[in-house]
């Protein structure tokens, strides 16, 4: 047993009269110590809760950019199409100008007709009275 130690050398009485492992000088580090660990550990939880807090408003942000990018997508696609609608709606009225003028130009035609058909049975009308 020559690696044993003392026990006056191991245990002690302190100023409180409470028996002690260690030495006093030791006693106290050791409690300094366990109040900055405290301390610390304090300081960890308090940048914990602000980096969760931190990640909260991050998560915010990134919601509103997602859907501000969403919106900028539909735009975009709003836009890219507005061409092709505005040709198509330009072919349409072209179309609907086309039937409209065929349909003028039958209308003339048949309003020539009857004008001719009018001036004729006046013509009728007018020989027909004037040989009575």
């Amino acid at each position: 047993m020559a690696d044993s130690v003392p026990v006056s050398d191991v245990v002690c009485v302190d100023d409180m009269g409470k028996a002690r492992v260690m030495e006093p000088v030791l006693a106290d580090k050791v409690s300094d110590l366990k109040d900055q660990c405290a301390e610390f550990l304090e300081d960890i939880e308090l940048y914990r809760n602000a980096v969760d807090n931190f990640i909260g408003v991050l998560d915010n942000l990134a919601t509103q950019i997602e859907r501000e990018k969403r919106d900028a997508i539909i735009v975009s696609n709003e836009l890219a199409s507005l061409p092709i609608r505005t040709e198509q709606q330009m072919a349409t009225l072209r179309s609907q100008i086309e039937q409209k003028t065929v349909e003028l130009d039958r209308y003339r035609i048949e309003h020539r007709t009857l004008q001719k058909i009018e001036s004729e049975q006046t013509d009728l009308i007018n020989r027909l009275s004037f040989q009575n």
